[in-house]
């Protein structure tokens, strides 16, 4: 009995993915994208801070991102670079990942000798030379966009909701200045019951006041951007997969043309207390600003836990996706990639990566390994 519920219930969601990928672009080519999020913030600093913010009460041990993540380190870099040279597609590429990146953190020390009346960020590449192990990463960054793994995308300016955090501290708000002490932010209600606010959206504001506030912090973000990587990026996906419509112009200035997301979109409507509404998207969707919407239709995501057959699902979804004559395109988060507070950890994914790229150049020997600004200049030569 219990087999034939669990048979039905897989059954029902092959059918729910197919009929997602019904809508949109198509095409006979097996392209694999492989979108991974928020290279370059910070999130919990060191294994000395875990300890530290665990001693004082936050259940850090509860949020994988507070338990796994961390700034990457050149060594994780290093690591995860030999894995996607470790297959090849037809046309002798090798894995790619598009890198959705932050350019900037807060600079803490700035912040409190202003009283907290002011915000001030620092470059990420600032925040790499502040960290242990981090010294070499924009290095090996280069060195990764050489070897053609390695593409960077927008991300945002900070992976930081900047107008709600800085309330925060300026109303010295007990959990926001504990985790400020410890140059953190990245704290969530699973660690405790006593944020009531979240604060990784970074664009999840409502208000023509903060919109202003967000438009200055994308045209910062994607000037600096440039001054890093050397190219405007093409693509941007929201932290947090939230924003409003009325950012969608802003970033089409910002010569954002393409949005990566779900296939649902959080816009923000009202503040206090925080309420969300949905938008719903296919892919190669345009918006009434020439922009076109890249939607994720598979997801690589193994720091959730569990017994999941992380490589399994996704090898499905891609299988769903490429019989329904659309691209994959693989959500994954840096979470999956980090050794800093678990090495082990770090190693055990990046084996079920190398084995997911593995089975799929064996599956599909005519498969392309392309990135997610090559895919929106690919839908709008088609249109």
């Amino acid at each position: 009995m219990i087999l034939v519920i669990l048979e039905d219930k897989m059954m029902r969601l092959s059918l729910i993915h197919y009929l997602i990928q019904l809508l949109g672009w198509r095409t006979r080519r097996k392209i694999v994208i492989i979108e991974s999020d928020d290279w370059g913030s910070i999130r919990m600093p060191s294994k000395e801070i875990y300890k530290k913010l665990l001693d004082v009460g936050f259940h850090v041990d509860r949020c994988p991102f507070s338990m796994y993540d961390s700034l990457e380190r050149g060594e994780d870099l290093s690591a995860l670079f030999d894995v996607l040279l470790s297959v090849r597609d037809k046309n002798g590429n090798p894995a790619v990942i598009t890198a959705n990146s932050v350019v900037a953190n807060p600079a803490f020390e700035c912040i409190e000798n202003s009283d907290f009346r002011e915000y001030y960020y620092e470059e990420v590449t600032d925040t790499f030379d502040k960290y242990r192990g981090c010294e070499n990463s924009f290095e090996l960054i280069k060195q990764g966009m050489d070897a053609k793994v390695w593409h960077p995308q927008f991300h945002g300016r900070e992976h930081l909701n900047i107008i709600r955090w800085m309330k925060a501290l300026q109303r010295e708000d007990e959990v926001t200045m504990l985790s400020f002490k410890q140059e953190h932010f990245g704290l969530s209600d699973k660690v405790t019951s006593k944020l009531k606010v979240r604060y990784m959206d970074a664009l999840g504001n409502v208000g023509k006041e903060t919109l202003e506030e967000e438009s200055k912090i994308i045209e910062e973000g994607t000037r600096l951007f440039e001054k890093l990587y050397g190219y405007r990026s093409k693509s941007f996906i929201a932290p947090c997969y939230t924003w409003r419509k009325e950012i969608e112009p802003v970033l089409a200035n910002n010569d954002l043309k393409y949005l990566q997301g779900l296939s649902f979109q959080q816009i923000p409507v009202q503040e206090d207390p925080l309420r969300f509404q949905s938008c719903y998207h296919y892919m190669g969707e345009k918006n009434r600003f020439g922009q076109y919407y890249i939607v994720r239709n598979a997801f690589f995501e193994p720091y959730k836990g569990g017994t999941v057959d992380y490589v399994g699902e996704c090898l499905s979804r891609i299988n769903i996706a490429f019989r329904c004559y659309k691209p994959a395109i693989i959500s994954s988060h840096r979470v999956n990639f980090i050794g800093t507070l678990d090495e082990e950890y770090r190693n055990k994914n990046l084996e079920l990566l190398r084995e997911l790229l593995k089975r799929i150049v064996q599956k599909w020997p005519d498969v392309e390994f392309l990135t997610s600004d090559q895919l929106g200049d690919l839908i709008t030569s088609r249109l």
